[in-house]
């Protein structure tokens, strides 16, 4: 409980009782914004379960375990629980930093209830409480001011604006305004869903979520390999039924044909790559809060930025001091001129300290950096603030020879204070125009001409001197413009879209780097536009100004449906149905609002811009790497099918792999997959390529034939050290040295396409210069557990291998480095053909 100012203590009486409270709260709702459901652990369950990649896994456990391989399905089986874990474990790691973000911006209230003024939580504010509003306090609720005294807000997160409006009574306030000025006493009109923020809300949850483009890409070349599989499962079974009257054997050929096709890996691979993807980007203080959208990122064509908060600090700066011959830019400056400090010293004497202004903490801050000096210790006597009426600040303070009056406001309100004439008036006029069109929000700063024995009455007793203009801009990130030209480096498209005045808009396109700066469309021009001469405008220019959230939301419907893959930034609410809209919503995570960090895909904890950038690199990493993991697993599973069923098919005097062989192979393909393509370093032309076409599949036409040519190559080298070894290296006619020196052949070749791998257009040789130090740990592991299997005795008996002498292992491993390189030879070959195609 407070003290009762006796200002407001007229208001006392008129505050809410606690049954009234009740009341309200039954039927106005609580003051909180509805989102999303949480889902229930059996939802959550079913969602992931009902995935098409987790349900190919759970049907191919189930046909090993029909097939008598246990081993096989266990360990399928085991992903699918691993995949879960990982699932869950995400989806409550995220939640729980959004719920930390949410508590830090829920704002604390004074309310006056039952005869007394309380301070309560924001979501606990009904309707029609009465609210007592301070310098520094964050409005919980919409409300209708009662009262004011100097009563100032910043709206910018709702309205995009950075400049503070002054309130009078009877007008509204809106939730989520931060007061900077006065203070007074509001009456509230509508709380939670029912607020500005709230309807905001509501249009979010219309806009649904839909599947990533890799995820739709994967389900489709699932189902296309299940179509293949199942064909050719089909007619192996045929072959046997009516060629050698083996319909059971057959049937079991033919599905485990279709098993040895398919990449069972892949869910599990795209899964884990996506994990570690948001846990690199967690540690460059971006949250992810759908993983599978990184891949998205990856593939952007058109950057939407909010500018203020976003491109901007969201806080002023004195950029320029005006004098009569001079204008001062302190950006280039390390010392200003005597008349300049003056006028710094008026400036700093006719503001408020400390202060929530923005402009007053302005000078303090430009005093502090020239290491002003003065008497800051003299104390105001006298305040005539700034009125609706009145749009001067004049400061009374009282110094050795008298009282001298201090005074700030608007330019047109000081040259009036000054009583300038026609000429002197002109000037100034002049040159306050000049400023404003440069995007500056300008000042002017007089001081009384002589000091007075008594304090004056008021503002208008004494008489002043003008002494210049102190002119302020909301500064740029540092590192946006060097973000801006990596976007474009990066073929991405950056568009600012912004509430703020055209030439404060035009004023900071040009100081971040953007093309065709100077071409700025106003929202109501925008309005104005019909939608065929609006999609035409579009395609070149690249800053809006004065737009709502509507105009936003539909210039990213509209980028959109002309083909491009948009990621919007943003911070207020204003920013949130576009965020939502979006391919990619990425919002910030410092001074966003709830509404704008539930509607985005990816929050920013520093609210860096260079963040987003470095979140696309790692989604085209991602991309990349994923296609590298894609191509290794085809190209590996043909050289198991082959030799596993050639002996079958021709009859050859010896079968090779056995179902344990199998379970060993993909002991080495998992890992390999999911750590060694994970880890690789992007290529060095990365971030200067074109974003991939949204129409671009996961398995594109290079690709398949690389899987191709890998795995023909691999098979021939497989197959050679079968005969090779049948006819000139096994003396003593044992079957298992064959089967053995073919299944070492096999894992070798499997470790060097690894090699092969690395990059889908440099040759391994070439790509060797760039360490990856997991390759070294699966190569050793891989050899070690090859080693023991074949040498250790009991092992050996498990994998029916036999110890092979000096001779015929290295053939096997020679033959197999032979095949590899032959592949990685043609695949460079073959990319230099289609990129020469392309070119041409």
């Amino acid at each position: 409980m407070q003290a009762i100012p006796k200002q407001i203590s007229e208001y006392i009486s008129m505050g809410l009782t606690q049954e009234s409270v009740k009341k309200n709260r039954s039927v106005y709702g609580s003051n909180e914004i509805s989102t999303n459901k949480k889902n229930g652990f059996f939802q959550m369950l079913f969602g992931v379960v009902a995935e098409p990649m987790i349900l190919l896994l759970i049907s191919i456990s189930i046909v090993y375990l029909l097939l008598g391989d246990r081993n096989e399905a266990l360990l399928l089986l085991g992903s699918v629980i691993g995949i879960i874990c990982i699932t869950f474990y995400q989806e409550k790691k995220t939640e729980t930093a959004i719920s930390a973000l949410r508590s830090l911006a829920s704002p604390r209230t004074n309310v006056i209830r039952d005869g007394q003024i309380i301070r309560i939580e924001g979501k606990d504010v009904v309707y029609g409480d009465l609210l007592i509003l301070n310098e520094g306090d964050r409005i919980p609720a919409d409300a209708e001011l009662l009262s004011d005294r100097l009563f100032t807000c910043d709206e910018s997160l709702l309205t995009g604006e950075s400049i503070p409006v002054n309130k009078s009574a009877g007008q509204s306030v809106y939730c989520g305004a931060l007061v900077v000025g006065g203070e007074g006493v509001c009456r509230v009109t509508s709380v939670g869903n029912h607020t500005e923020i709230g309807k905001i809300g509501l249009k979010i949850a219309d806009e649904s979520v839909g599947k990533t483009l890799l995820e739709i890409e994967v389900t489709r070349l699932v189902r296309n390999l299940f179509l293949v599989a199942a064909s050719l499962c089909l007619l192996l079974a045929l072959y046997f039924g009516f060629i050698k009257s083996e319909w059971l054997q057959g049937l079991l050929s033919g599905l485990t044909l279709a098993i040895g096709l398919m990449p069972e890996e892949l869910p599990l691979v795209m899964t884990i790559f996506f994990a570690l993807g948001a846990y690199r980007l967690s540690t460059k203080n971006v949250l992810v809060r759908r993983s599978s959208i990184i891949e998205t990122l990856g593939a952007a064509t058109v950057l939407c930025s909010d500018k203020t908060g976003t491109i901007t600090q969201n806080k002023m700066k004195l950029g320029k001091i005006t004098t009569t011959e001079t204008v001062e830019n302190l950006e280039d400056l390390k010392e200003v001129s005597v008349l300049s400090k003056q006028i710094l010293q008026i400036a700093y004497f006719a503001s408020k300290h400390p202060s929530f202004d923005p402009m007053d903490s302005a000078i303090s801050q430009t005093m502090e950096s020239f290491h002003q000096s003065g008497n800051f210790s003299l104390l105001s006597t006298k305040e005539f603030p700034l009125t609706p009426t009145e749009l001067t600040m004049v400061r009374v303070l009282e110094e050795s020879d008298g009282y001298v009056c201090y005074a700030k406001g608007s330019p047109e309100a000081i040259y009036k204070l000054c009583n300038l004439g026609d000429k002197d008036l002109e000037h100034w006029t002049k040159k306050t125009n000049e400023l404003a069109r440069e995007g500056y929000r300008v000042l002017a700063v007089a001081k009384s001409d002589q000091s007075t024995k008594d304090i004056p009455e008021n503002r208008n007793s004494v008489s002043y001197k003008l002494y210049g203009l102190i002119s302020f801009l909301d500064p740029i990130r540092e590192i946006v413009p060097e973000a801006v030209k990596t976007a474009y480096h990066s073929g991405i498209r950056v568009i600012m879209i912004t509430g703020d005045y055209p030439e404060t808009a035009k004023n900071i396109a040009k100081q971040i780097g953007l093309e065709n700066a100077n071409t700025v469309l106003t929202g109501k021009e925008l309005a104005d536009l019909p939608d065929e001469r609006l999609r035409s405008v579009l395609k070149t220019c690249n800053v809006f100004s004065r737009v709502s959230p509507e105009d936003k939301w539909k210039l990213v419907r509209i980028l959109k449906s002309e083909g491009e893959i948009v990621a919007m930034t943003g911070d207020g609410v204003n920013d949130a149905p576009a965020l939502r809209t979006a391919n990619i919503g990425v919002a910030m995570g410092e001074r966003g609002t709830d509404v704008a960090r539930e509607a985005a895909d990816i929050v920013l904890l520093d609210d860096s811009f260079s963040s987003i950038l470095d979140s696309v690199r790692i989604g085209r990493q991602i991309f990349d790497n994923l296609k590298k993991a894609l191509g290794y697993l085809i190209g590996v599973h043909i050289p198991i099918v082959g030799i596993t069923f050639l002996p079958i098919l021709f009859g050859w005097p010896i079968v090779v792999l056995s179902a344990i062989h199998i379970v060993f192979m993909e002991m080495v393909i998992d890992p390999t997959c999911t750590i060694v393509f994970e880890k690789e370093a992007a290529e060095f032309d990365l971030m200067n390529r074109k974003p991939r076409p949204s129409t671009e599949p996961l398995l594109d036409k290079e690709l398949f034939i690389n899987s191709l040519i890998q795995g023909f190559y691999s098979l021939l080298s497989v197959v050679a050290t079968y005969w090779i070894t049948q006819f000139y290296l096994n003396e003593e006619g044992v079957s298992q040295v064959v089967s053995t020196a073919t299944f070492v052949s096999l894992v070798f070749s499997n470790l060097f396409l690894i090699l092969a791998n690395r990059s889908l257009h440099e040759s391994m040789w070439s790509r060797m210069r760039i360490k990856n130090s997991m390759i070294y740990i699966v190569f050793f592991f891989t050899v070690s557990v090859l080693l023991s299997s074949i040498y250790i005795p009991g092992m050996n008996a498990l994998f029916r291998f036999v110890p092979l002498n000096f001779l015929q292992f290295s053939v096997a491993i020679l033959v197999a480095f032979i095949g590899v390189l032959f592949y990685d030879m043609t695949k460079v070959t073959i990319a230099k053909l289609i990129r020469n195609t392309q070119k041409g």
